[in-house]
């Protein structure tokens, strides 16, 4: 669980969030702004465990809006100025965003995967192929490993704390520094989310696969039945949104990594 801030920027969930405060820094805008306050919003979206049971499709969704919402803090002046005065804990933002890189990355050639397997099972089901079936099985237990590993990459970011504001002299450099870190905590938060959730959907698909005993009647059955019923469709729909809403996070990732690298060095 990620924890709220000690300065006057707390985490979503905190009552902090929800009492009138400023941020005592002349150089970063107030809480009222519309992009720290929109950031909060999206942070808050991102850890409310009312949408966290919700689809992965969802969940991708929240993390691409927050990190639009983060571009916005990013490209702000008194942000940009306020991150050059601390490269030290900035390199550890910029870990953070690599190792979601990485997972989003790996979890795209994960859906990928799926989809092939999804398409075996499909034929597998059409030819009545109980030896294809059990190998799109087996195909979907592995991916299930891969997410759970995925999972477990980030797992320390999502519990990680804000940055310790006595790091820094300048009050503003711990403002920055601890929305940024509780950002990237809503990520991880948000990532392991939706690994788990599509690795309990593909070890359902490979608990089906593998169920009773598949004779020539049964896979000629479950194939009329699973045709009326359009249930191999919507299958191949969700991966499909999967892979699309994945992409967006992964490029919104390498983007916002990318700008603090940018903010770090800039162009003479």
């Amino acid at each position: 669980m990620v924890s709220g801030f000690h300065r006057s920027v707390s985490l979503p969930g905190s009552n902090r969030l929800d009492e009138p405060c400023h941020l005592r820094s002349t150089s970063l805008p107030c809480r009222s702004h519309p992009a720290l306050s929109h950031l909060i919003d999206q942070i808050r979206s991102c850890l409310d465990p009312c949408t966290r049971c919700s689809s992965p499709a969802a969940g991708l969704g929240r993390i691409d809006r927050l990190l639009a919402a983060l571009d916005d803090l990013l490209r702000l002046p008194q942000a940009q100025d306020t991150l050059r005065g601390g490269p030290a804990w900035v390199d550890r933002l910029l870990d953070g965003f690599l190792r979601l890189v990485d997972a989003h990355g790996s979890l795209r050639s994960v859906v990928t995967a799926l989809g092939q397997d999804h398409a075996e099972a499909r034929a597998a089901i059409r030819r009545r192929d109980p030896v294809r079936l059990a190998s799109a099985a087996r195909s979907h237990r592995r991916a299930e490993k891969e997410l759970a590993r995925l999972a477990s990459t980030v797992k320390d970011l999502a519990r990680s704390r804000s940055l310790n504001p006595g790091l820094w002299a300048e009050e503003a450099e711990a403002e920055v520094a601890g929305i940024i870190a509780e950002a990237v905590a809503a990520t991880a938060a948000t990532s392991m989310a939706v690994f788990l959730a599509i690795a309990a959907v593909s070890s359902s698909a490979a608990t089906s696969m593998s169920k009773g005993s598949w004779t020539d009647r049964a896979l000629r059955r479950a194939w009329k039945k699973r045709s009326e019923e359009g249930a191999m469709k919507a299958m191949e729909e969700s991966m499909e949104g999967l892979e699309e809403g994945n992409g967006r996070v992964f490029r919104s990732l390498v983007n916002t990594r990318v700008a603090l690298l940018n903010i770090l060095t800039p162009s003479l």
